[in-house]
């Protein structure tokens, strides 16, 4: 007999042997019922029982003769069970449950990965917080910036804007009609430009959002991590993710100018200075008395790679500690990192604040690069 492989369903692993026969058996050791297989498992658990016993897909044994020749029918069915496990492991993944001791495992690792609800009165709370000493603003200009009533200029803190020429028109048009005010909510002083940073609040007639929310789940900006941390960062991120699964706004077809995988640093090429997400594995960790390195490949010329400061790596492992992570044990996990490109050595972005890097949860890389779980 040979060993068996896994699959997971629902976030449960289950043992697949090599030969066809199957065991569903959860984390715990506890056998899934055979009635809750799901049915296209069955189907190609029969098909593959079939091709190993010479027969074309769904052929009676007694018919055989008279339809194909077996020796023949051997020859091609070589190419398909090669391929069977993968195709198995596919059609597991359609479950959505199984009974007995599992549950529990698939609810923990449901909830383990499950990104956070979108609620606009909990995102203006953990991000703005106390909205009562927000400046109203008067107009939005040209720029993307907005005008204080007190005379100063506010910059929506924690956006790269992608498409922002009709949102402005729409805020224009909400301060001229009185259909929506907006406050400004300061969370530092001006920069060199003499603009403010700020959470930027919509208060509409039925509703108070954070503005920065609503431009994130729109898909007309990036979130550019610089004030948000801890659960305000997890809600922006989880606005921007939205935007990228219903393909809205810029996600709808330039996404292949934003999304990047480390695994092909070629892909990079021509994107020096703009605002970039790559995913990928961390191959490697370095560390200078002044840097910290996440490699990406095993030749750093060319590889994509990863700093911040070696004095910041405190505050990163703050960061990542709330999956359960830490900045020394990073190799081998998927992360994303996202922040301005640079070319110098290869492709690589240097990181300013700790919510740029986030370990993508359930994977690990093993030997030569593949997926693990």
């Amino acid at each position: 007999m040979q060993a068996p492989f896994h699959v997971f369903v629902s976030g449960l692993p289950y043992s697949v042997l090599s030969n066809g026969s199957t065991s569903l058996q959860g984390a715990d050791g506890a056998p899934c019922q055979k009635g809750l297989w799901p049915i296209a498992f069955q189907k190609q658990q029969r098909r593959m029982r079939d091709l190993r016993s010479g027969l074309p897909p769904g052929e009676k044994a007694a018919n055989a003769s008279a339809t194909v020749s077996r020796l023949s029918w051997q020859r091609k069915a070589v190419g398909a069970l090669r391929t069977g496990r993968q195709v198995a492991c596919c059609l597991c993944l359609a479950v959505s449950g199984f009974a007995g001791g599992g549950a529990s495992s698939a609810a923990q690792a449901a909830s383990s990965s499950a990104e956070p609800a979108i609620n606009a009165d909990e995102i203006l709370t953990l991000c703005a917080g106390d909205t009562a000493g927000g400046v109203p603003l008067v107009a939005a200009a040209a720029d993307g910036t907005f005008e204080g009533a007190d005379g100063a200029r506010y910059h929506a803190v924690d956006l790269r804007p992608l498409t922002n020429g009709a949102r402005r028109e729409s805020m224009q048009a909400d301060l001229t009609t009185g259909a929506a005010s907006y406050l400004a909510v300061p969370v530092a002083g001006p920069d060199r430009w003499g603009l403010v940073p700020a959470w930027i609040v919509r208060q509409g007639r039925d509703e108070t959002q954070l503005f920065q929310a609503e431009i994130l789940e729109s898909g007309a900006a990036l979130f550019a991590p610089d004030a948000a941390s801890g659960e305000c960062a997890d809600h922006l991120r989880a606005a921007e993710h939205a935007a990228r699964r219903a393909r809205s706004g810029h996600w709808r077809d330039a996404a292949g100018a934003t999304l990047f995988s480390t695994w092909e640093p070629e892909t990079f090429a021509g994107r020096d200075g703009n605002y970039v997400i790559a995913t990928g594995r961390v191959v490697s960790l370095g560390k200078t008395a002044s840097t910290r390195y996440l490699n990406f490949g095993r030749y750093w010329k060319t590889d994509f790679t990863v700093t911040f400061k070696s004095s910041e790596e405190n505050t990163f492992n703050a960061a990542l500690g709330r999956s359960g992570h830490m900045v020394d044990d990073l190799e081998g996990h998927s992360v994303e990192v996202r922040g301005v490109l640079q070319e110098r050595d290869g492709p690589y972005i240097a990181l300013r604040h700790p919510e740029q890097l986030v370990v993508l949860k359930g994977r690990r890389v093993v030997s030569g690069g593949q997926d693990g779980n």
